[in-house]
């Protein structure tokens, strides 16, 4: 095994799966939760009272800037899981990792850098013969040596498939095959439109003469693709992180420690005090005016 893979191995892992905010399986779980919000937002749209002419009696100020707040930032997290700088943790990043280091992701390797025997059928029978020896009369499939022996088979059926060869024709030097990569790297091109789009409109304010280049003005981030875009994100790295890594994403959706719809039912604030926000409102917006009357003289003689 390559004395660096390991190191390597470790540090890609925790690109995938460690607990830093920036690792991609956090990403990802912030993603899909904000979605989760959104989605039980705009479903309980569907319940709330109706006017005389059945339309939804919804404050219009306040849902238009859920739906554009949900959108720019999810949109802005779709592109931050395809950025393929060096520099970064993402998604695209890691493939682009393994593609580049791909004859170092031999068979041999991963299961020495899992910890799982390379010859499991050996070291099985080794565990039985352990167990006669002593003379158990019970043989426990829960102990570690079987445990890892039963880890290794499914890692070596596992690559049997990535590096597509037979099981009778194993080797130690067997590898991913790269269009396994390329496949899975090509996966995440459809997420490209968002990503153009942010960069256009959110990340950069781009020149109409820069928008037109990509015709970015024509692009329409629909609800629906932003969760096409969550499903092949989600699916690409539990892909990789089963087959390679040996890890389960688990729930991609965290599950709540707490009451998510507490107080959902309630009402923000009562028909008395709303003229309470207004007099904010009015005082907000003399603040805001007041910035036009700075003293500009003085504050170019403060410069440093």
């Amino acid at each position: 095994m390559s004395c660096n893979l390991q190191d390597r191995f470790d540090e890609w892992e925790t690109w995938l799966f460690g607990n830093d905010t920036n690792s991609v399986k956090r990403q990802i779980h912030g993603m899909i939760w904000d979605a989760g919000v959104f989605l039980s937002i705009n479903e309980a749209r569907k319940f709330g009272p109706l006017d005389k002419d059945a339309q939804p009696e919804l404050n219009a100020t306040v849902h238009s800037y859920i739906d554009r707040c949900f959108f720019q930032t999810q949109a802005v997290a779709i592109r931050r899981l395809l950025d393929k700088r060096n520099d970064v943790v993402s998604l695209s990043r890691l493939i682009q990792t393994l593609k580049g280091n791909r004859t170092l992701l031999t068979r041999s390797n991963l299961l020495d850098v899992l910890g799982y025997p390379y010859d499991y059928e050996k070291e099985r029978e080794a565990v039985y013969q352990t167990w006669a020896q002593a003379g158990s009369k019970a043989h426990s499939d829960s102990g570690p040596d079987f445990i890892n022996c039963t880890h290794s088979e499914n890692v070596h059926k596992n690559m049997d498939s990535l590096a597509g060869v037979d099981s009778c024709r194993r080797s130690p030097a067997d590898t991913i095959r790269p269009e396994i990569l390329e496949w899975l790297d090509k996966r995440l091109d459809p997420c490209a439109e968002i990503s153009n789009y942010v960069n256009k409109f959110f990340a950069h304010c781009a020149t109409p003469e820069s928008r037109e280049k990509i015709n970015a003005d024509e692009i329409s981030v629909t609800l629906g693709k932003i969760l096409d875009a969550h499903k092949t994100i989600c699916q690409t790295a539990g892909f990789i992180g089963m087959n390679i890594f040996y890890r389960s994403f688990g729930n991609f959706l965290p599950t709540p420690q707490f009451d998510q719809f507490e107080h959902f039912e309630k009402p923000w604030i009562t028909k008395d005090d709303l003229q309470k926000l207004y007099a904010f409102w009015n005082d907000y917006r003399a603040e805001t005016d007041e910035w036009q009357n700075w003293d500009r003289a003085t504050d170019f003689g403060k410069r440093g």
